[in-house]
């Protein structure tokens, strides 16, 4: 008699019996886990790059041409490093410097970490005559598109401060209830709850506080998208050039700034590649008017006015200037110099 062996199949072990959570994986932010916070930052300090090799002006500051461009200048003394802008005249006498902090993402609040880090930064250089000169330098922190609650509010601010005489007349725009609006109260609280803590926890005298904002801006750069504005002007400042093609130039030039920032290097014609200051070493022809309009200008007839009748009558009333045809007066001195 046959005897049939019955094999007991190994037990299943499901993943919660191992600690294996069920539930989906948690998907992260493809910007962040990416590194689009590092490509972000290369592309705005690359920009200033292609702007100090196209003869483009430096925001915030006087306009002046780019003389270097220093990458993670805390070595050097600065807390607002991410770069710093030297702009000066070709005869040395004017000088002006931008100093920027860079980070894509900020909310401007007395209790966001990123805003209190950029602050202390920026007030710490603010103080520093050695650094930092306040009738001529400027510091911004630079992030990816601003929101409208931003740009309607903090912003708005920032100028008001610009554009007023003094403290006491800013800090009376933004009180004013028909001049002003809570949002932009509560982002001027912002402003001083974070300089408060930069400064040790001692509040700023009025005067002290409202030359801060005068020194400080705010810049929304659309770099983290292809189809960005920023990205449009700065193809158009690098097709002034015989570069022939342009999205290789701006990929050889981020890609050259990413080199130097790892180093902390500073950027200048002397120290930036052969490869790149060729590129810029040409200016492209100016475009050509549109075909039908040319053809109009070669049709017009061309006058000249040294021949004729009276060429001497035409030349005396041509220095004459304007006159009024409805004046006796005018006409009668029109006569007697013609005559």
């Amino acid at each position: 008699m046959l005897s049939v062996q019955i094999i007991q199949p190994y037990n299943c072990i499901t993943a919660k019996q191992i600690g294996m959570s069920n539930e989906p994986a948690k998907l992260s932010s493809p910007f962040s886990t990416g590194g689009g916070g590092h490509y972000f930052e290369n592309n705005v300090q690359a920009v200033f790059v292609v702007l100090m090799l196209t003869g483009g002006a430096v925001p915030c500051i006087q306009i002046l041409p780019i003389k270097q461009i220093k990458l993670q200048g805390k070595y050097a003394g600065y807390d607002t490093d991410d770069f710093i802008v030297f702009a000066e005249s070709r005869d040395g006498r004017q000088k002006a410097k931008l100093l920027a902090q860079i980070k894509h993402s900020v909310s401007i609040t007395e209790n966001d970490q990123t805003f209190a880090e950029v602050i202390q930064a920026a007030w710490n250089d603010f103080q520093n005559p050695k650094i930092f000169d306040q009738a001529t330098d400027k510091i911004a922190l630079i992030t990816g598109p601003l929101t409208a609650h931003d740009i309607d509010h903090a912003r708005i601010i920032l100028d008001w401060a610009k554009h007023s005489a003094t403290a006491q007349e800013f800090l009376d725009k933004v009180k004013l209830g028909k001049f002003s609006a809570e949002p932009k109260r509560e982002k001027l609280a912002a402003f001083r709850a974070q300089l408060k803590k930069a400064n040790n926890g001692v509040d700023l005298l009025d005067d002290q506080f409202w030359q801060f904002l005068k020194s400080f801006h705010l810049l929304g750069f659309d770099l983290d998208v292809t189809s960005g504005v920023t990205m449009s002007l700065l193809n158009s400042h690098i097709a002034q050039f015989k570069c022939g093609d342009i999205a290789g130039t701006w990929s050889k030039v981020a890609k050259e700034v990413e080199s130097f920032n790892k180093n902390a290097g500073t950027i200048t014609l002397e120290t930036i590649s052969t490869e790149i200051k060729n590129a810029f070493s040409e200016h492209a022809p100016v475009s050509h008017m549109p075909t039908e309009f040319l053809d109009k200008i070669k049709a017009k007839e061309v006058i000249d006015f040294s021949k004729g009748e009276t060429p001497d009558a035409v030349a005396l009333a041509s220095l004459l200037g304007s006159w009024n045809e409805k004046s006796d007066g005018d006409k009668e001195i029109i006569k007697r110099l013609v005559e």
